[in-house]
């Protein structure tokens, strides 16, 4: 606590874990986690037990498969309300979604797709989402997390892209450098707003865990 006396809510952001069909371009194809994905995220979370219950009061969840069937596992678990949001889908890549990188080179050449990771904000996918609305539909799911969160320690249950653009509404940094983190699987981060005499501030407590 930074603030004497302020209001506190704790969202902490866990990356999904590994989903079945290896690396690819996913986005919203909808694949479940691997064996391997599901013990990534288990490990994740539990290390943040105390005497066998979690600190959570809420879970909010994307409502794709390989977030939503643990944050469902997770809330029946340890009897915690789960919300899934539409908003927290990950980016829509279009024709890439369920490509790799070297069979999207292959199709079209790098030059799209290199200027996307350099800077997304001149370039999307083809027929996907621009990142200027996935930045606005995350902008508001946020702000909702903030004026009217579900508890006041959420665990958010999403995708890389969508881990980025959350964390992007504390720091503020560049739209452009939206995409800038890359989070393993099953990296956890927390964000600490306080509500306090001088108005609200939020603060990065750890990222990628």
């Amino acid at each position: 606590m930074r603030f004497p006396d302020a209001e506190i809510t704790t969202i902490d952001l866990l990356r999904h874990g590994e989903p079945v069909g290896g690396r690819m371009l996913r986005g919203s194809t909808d694949h479940p986690l691997s064996e391997t994905g599901w013990q990534q995220v288990t490990d994740a979370v539990m290390r943040h037990t105390v005497e066998g219950h979690l600190p959570y009061d809420a879970i909010v969840t994307s409502p794709l498969t390989r977030c939503r069937e643990f944050a469902l596992w997770l809330g029946e678990e340890f009897d915690l309300p789960v919300q899934v949001e539409d908003d927290l889908a990950e980016l829509h890549l279009g024709q890439w979604e369920g490509k790799t990188h070297a069979q999207v080179f292959a199709e079209e050449g790098t030059e799209r797709m290199s200027a996307f990771w350099y800077d997304p904000t001149t370039v999307s996918p083809p027929d996907g989402e621009t990142i200027q609305a996935f930045d606005a539909r995350l902008a508001e799911v946020w702000q909702q997390l903030l004026i009217s969160p579900p508890g006041k320690h959420v665990l958010v249950v999403a995708h890389l892209f969508v881990c980025n653009g959350l964390l992007r509404q504390v720091i503020e940094q560049p739209l452009s450098r939206v995409l800038a983190m890359d989070l393993p699987y099953a990296a956890l981060s927390r964000v600490r707003h306080e509500r306090h005499l001088l108005g609200e501030t939020t603060f990065i407590e750890w990222i990628g865990r």
